[in-house]
């Protein structure tokens, strides 16, 4: 029973649910060792690196053969030898990171929209995705982003009517508790984005995290912020009051902080699984953490989709986007993952499991954007950083 709620995971690496626990501490392993290549490798030699839980390795995009005894040599790496794989690679890091600086100005400056630009050490190339419906919009910034032979993946944009899951599970019986995942309903009655993470700043005042987009297109409380209320899993409006978005950062790094002032609604360190009643409906957020390796699992819990698992596939992911003004901007420092996002779980919280203390899980980062073949999330290191000087946040955890 206990294993059965690994089944996400199961299917991300097509192994039985039983084995996931080993997999989960193959993949630990694995970025342990990735970690200490980061220290080894130089960026001009290398193209990144990248793991596969699966195949037990690093891979390793090499430039530079005659690096790979140095490498090799090296008394921290030795142990470890047979879990590398050096890969022939065309493109440098650094290359890389110049290309992608080169690709963000072009963004800026050709008034692009709905386009994601990122790292991928899996193709060892930039990757940008496009909407098919916005060629025309962006073709400037496409005949520019061609040049530098980069892989371009289009999708379609979400439908219209894809912001409600269906399913034939009960309606769960609303509670007072927020959860991480939940959604969240103005005072229209209309549902704009889902729960993130309980945090506190230096004065001990709470706020919900979530999304900072989430506030378009919403009517403003008489002081100017929008109000936002509890909405359950597979439930109506409740408008049940959590407090007022008193603070956003949407024009470069996309997050909200509700301040919680209604003491009838409860937050908690809990994230919602409720498709799983019977083994745990709540997960507990036990740390905050970071990921910085392609290859390794991610999941997020969302109103619209609920808890998807994926792994992540891009690093230093810039997204243009534009506000119903008009206005252009770019979300930096996010992301790329392959799990499916559906309008709705912006805002809700991305975590990663542990292979031993279930129900526990590290909190990672909040989902921003996406379509239902990719997701981009930011990271709680970049929120703590961007807040510090104003908020000094903190995020609470579950007491143990």
């Amino acid at each position: 029973m206990i294993h059965a709620q690994y089944e996400p995971l199961a299917k991300l690496w097509g192994v039985p649910v039983s084995e996931v626990p080993k997999y989960l501490a193959i993949e630990k392993n694995l970025t342990i060792i990735s970690s200490i290549l980061k220290s080894i490798l130089d960026n001009l030699s290398f193209g990144g690196t990248y793991i596969n839980v699966p195949e037990n390795q690093v891979f390793i995009n090499t430039i530079n053969s005659s690096m790979i005894p140095i490498v090799k040599s090296n008394p921290k790496i030795k142990p470890y030898i047979n879990l590398l794989s050096f890969k022939n690679a065309t493109n440098s890091s650094h290359k890389l990171n110049v290309t992608l600086n080169e690709l963000t100005l072009f963004l800026q400056t050709l008034n692009t929209t709905n386009v994601t630009i990122g790292i991928s050490p899996i193709i060892n190339n930039i990757v940008i995705h496009l909407y098919y419906e916005d060629d025309p919009v962006n073709k400037k910034f496409i005949e520019k982003a061609k040049t530098f032979y980069p892989i371009i993946k289009y999708s379609q944009p979400n439908s219209a009517n894809s912001t409600k899951l269906k399913s034939k599970i009960k309606k769960r019986i609303i509670e007072n508790l927020i959860l991480g995942g939940d959604g969240l309903h103005n005072v229209d009655g209309s549902l704009k984005c889902s729960a993130g993470l309980w945090v506190q700043d230096e004065n001990y005042v709470d706020y919900l995290l979530t999304a900072g987009h989430c506030y378009q297109g919403s009517p403003l409380n008489p002081s100017g912020y929008v109000d936002f209320y509890l909405q359950g899993w597979y439930s109506q409006p409740t408008y049940n009051y959590i407090g007022p978005l008193v603070y956003y950062s949407s024009v470069t790094h996309d997050f909200g902080l509700i301040r919680h002032v209604n003491t009838n609604s409860t937050l908690t360190t809990m994230i919602d699984n409720s498709d799983h009643p019977n083994l745990y409906k709540h997960l507990l957020i036990e740390e905050a953490s970071n990921i910085d390796d392609v290859g390794v699992h991610v999941c997020k819990s969302g109103f619209a989709t609920h808890v998807v698992c994926g792994q992540v596939t891009e690093l230093n992911v810039e997204s243009s986007y534009q506000l119903l003004n008009g206005r252009t901007f770019i979300w930096r420092e996010l992301i790329g993952t392959d799990m499916g996002t559906i309008g709705g779980d912006s805002g809700g919280p991305v975590f990663s499991y542990s292979p031993i203390k279930l129900p526990y899980v590290s909190v990672v980062g909040i989902t921003i954007a996406g379509d239902e073949s990719k997701t981009e999330y930011i990271p709680l290191s970049v929120i703590l950083r961007v807040t510090r000087l104003n908020f000094n946040l903190s995020i609470i955890v579950t007491p143990q």
